[in-house]
């Protein structure tokens, strides 16, 4: 009997440690959030002014594809603030995750942890980021214009359809921007980089 109790000791903790190693989501370093929700709110407010200039009034699965591409691009200019190389994928719930793409092919693969999420608070009309330690900052908009936008639109009628409502960040507690320090952790590139 004390033997078979042993060997199911044995393999049990066998069995955590493959889990461990192998199939676990991996624990990635911490993100400069300051520079996540710059380059955020740089691409939303870029992106937004290149389809109205282009007489856009419908965002589409093409759109979202551009605007996901010219977000990944954005996080990984120089100077870079991350380690690795990030990717990024629009959520259902129109969060954005932002990930270590260590083979640099646009999906998240089952050995590229998460990095950081950014959310849309259209309540608050600010952006929230958390980190891999549950770290949060958030920015406020900088006037309601990017709110009236068709992207920003597009993405809260994501988040509707996913069951978030628009008082859903309303008692969210978080770090503002301009209150922000990144943790030691991570790294930093200039203010606003990527501009």
């Amino acid at each position: 009997m004390f033997q078979q109790i042993k060997l199911l000791a044995f393999l049990g903790i066998g069995g955590f440690v493959a889990y461990s190693v192998f199939l676990a989501p991996q624990q990635e370093q911490t993100a400069d959030l300051g520079q996540v929700l710059d380059r955020t709110e740089y691409v939303l407010t870029n992106y937004q002014g290149y389809l109205g200039e282009n007489n856009v009034t419908e965002v589409g699965d093409a759109q979202m594809a551009e605007f996901t591409a010219y977000y990944t691009d954005v996080l990984n200019a120089e100077p870079r603030f991350y380690g690795k190389t990030l990717g990024l994928e629009v959520q259902n719930d129109a969060s954005f995750l932002g990930f270590a793409d260590a083979n640099g092919n646009g999906i998240q693969d089952a050995e590229e942890g998460r990095v950081f999420t950014v959310e849309i608070d259209e309540e608050n009309q600010r952006l929230i980021a958390t980190d891999v330690a549950g770290n949060s900052t958030g920015l406020r908009f900088s006037g309601s214009g990017i709110l009236a936008g068709v992207l920003i639109g597009s993405l809260i009628n994501r988040q509707r359809g996913a069951g978030i409502s628009k008082s859903s960040f309303a008692n969210r507690s978080v770090t503002p921007r301009a209150s922000y320090s990144a943790p030691s952790s991570a790294r930093s590139g200039g203010p606003r980089a990527g501009k």
